[in-house]
């Protein structure tokens, strides 16, 4: 396992949590080996899903102390868990969001034998599940819609699953590649999507729920907004990532793709008004940011910075036949920030077998923490988890376990990040499988999750 030569030092593993600062599932308490999301609560715990084995696969929620031991109030049952099914149907969990009542949606895609698409579920704070919510506290949104004598609720269906090319998507599991919500100060809850009606072949959309999992008609008139990159001949071929600034306007990033140009593929960042109409003022009257490429590149997540709502953008593009970690920083308004490595992408190559970006996150003071997987996007030999910190000015942070980066590798198996994230007090919480070579693909054996200190 690599760690710092200090143990208080930033970036190292906190001691206080788990064993030394790792958690390792299964356990004895908790079973299930694919750990899909986390999200931080207060009083420094967390909350995580656990696909567990099965087909089709039930899932299961527990809240892990600060010290990295199960809440075994949590749930009422006296277990720590609650799980979640739904009959004859496989599920997936994409994302964890918390609610000002102190309850969280889950966030996922589900698929039977009739149907597929998205879900969302919404839970209360003892783990109930809202039944004010959608029907019984689920709402489903199939990929197609349905009549409106179907006797289902009118409204746009929806396709959220993360489209890769072929190389990476046999390599990654889908878990935490998909859906990426965020929930208004209203309760009103935008993520994208793909929309399709009868037999339509449908477009990329961001729709907008109400608080009771109905669809939003006032959010563009229809629920839901088509993608469309104003003013020049590109087609976007994802949504990546959502995310609100302070004032309720969306922001959309994503990758794009056109034959008509040499930069034929590239990444895109727009905004939509409170309404859900393209605000043009964005980027000067353009009204989209686009980082174009010759080659393959990934917007994998976006974030936000509190005190201004600056905009950092991270993913991967294909340099020299290796992977390089992608980065940007963008004003409020869609102005590339000539505070950070003046105005221009950042490309970066921290381990020589290269890497992506996956998560991100703003630290308070300004810095953005980073976290993805070594390797070539394909689970193999050395793959590892890479988490790393820059400074406001694109320089790497060398407070950050003296090198500015940290990896987390445990012999006899290959770890890839699926999620990140930080708690109240700032330390730094990453999670991911841990998996094993296979006859054709690795195998996911168990899951990891490990906290830093800030």
């Amino acid at each position: 396992m690599a760690q710092a030569p200090s143990a208080v030092q930033a970036g190292t593993l906190d001691p206080t949590f788990a064993e030394e600062g790792v958690l390792t599932l299964p356990t004895p308490d908790l079973t299930g080996y694919r750990t899909l999301a986390i999200l931080p609560l207060a009083e420094n715990k967390l909350l995580i899903t656990v696909l567990l084995p099965g087909d089709p696969a039930p899932i299961r929620l527990a809240k892990v102390n600060e010290d990295g031991s199960l809440d075994m109030a949590f749930g009422g049952a006296g277990t720590g868990l609650v799980e979640f099914s739904i009959k004859n149907t496989d599920l997936e969990v994409y994302q964890l969001s918390g609610l000002d009542d102190g309850g969280w949606l889950v966030i996922g895609q589900f698929s039977s034998f009739e149907q597929s698409g998205a879900y969302v579920v919404r839970f209360l704070e003892d783990g109930q599940l809202n039944t004010l919510f959608g029907e019984d506290g689920v709402r489903l949104l199939p990929y197609r819609s349905e009549p409106r004598d179907g006797g289902r609720e009118d409204g746009p269906a929806t396709f959220s699953r993360r489209d890769r090319e072929p190389s990476a998507g046999a390599a990654r599991s889908s878990g935490n590649q998909g859906v990426s919500a965020v929930v208004q100060s209203d309760g009103k809850i935008v993520l994208p999507s793909w929309v399709a009606f009868g037999t339509s072949p449908g477009q990329w959309a961001v729709l907008r729920l109400n608080p009771d999992g109905s669809t939003d008609d006032t959010f563009n008139g229809s629920g839901f907004v088509v993608i469309e990159l104003p003013g020049i001949p590109r087609t976007p071929t994802s949504i990546r990532s959502v995310v609100l600034q302070a004032d309720g306007q969306v922001l959309v990033c994503g990758e794009y793709s056109s034959q008509d140009t040499p930069d034929s593929n590239g990444i895109y960042v727009m905004r939509l008004d409170v309404t859900g109409r393209l605000d043009t003022s964005f980027n000067g009257g353009v009204g989209v940011v686009t980082v174009a490429n010759p080659t393959f590149m990934n917007a994998n997540a976006m974030a936000l910075r509190e005190r201004d709502d600056a905009i950092v953008v991270v993913g991967d593009v294909w340099r020299d036949q290796y992977r390089h970690g992608l980065m940007f920083v963008l004003s409020r308004d869609g102005f590339f920030d000539f505070a950070f490595n003046s105005g221009q992408p950042l490309f970066s190559k921290w381990v020589g077998q290269g890497h992506d970006w996956y998560r991100c996150a703003w630290q308070a003071d300004g810095s953005i923490l980073v976290g993805g997987s070594t390797g070539r996007g394909v689970v193999e030999e050395g793959v590892s988890a890479l988490t790393a910190r820059f400074r406001s000015d694109g320089s790497p942070d060398l407070t950050f376990n003296g090198v500015g980066f940290v990896l987390f590798d445990e012999e006899g198996q290959y770890e890839t990040v699926e999620d990140m994230a930080l708690m109240p007090d700032g330390r730094i919480v990453v999670g991911g499988f841990a998996r094993l070579p296979g006859p054709v693909w690795s195998r996911i054996v168990g899951s990891w999750i490990i906290r830093y200190l800030a």
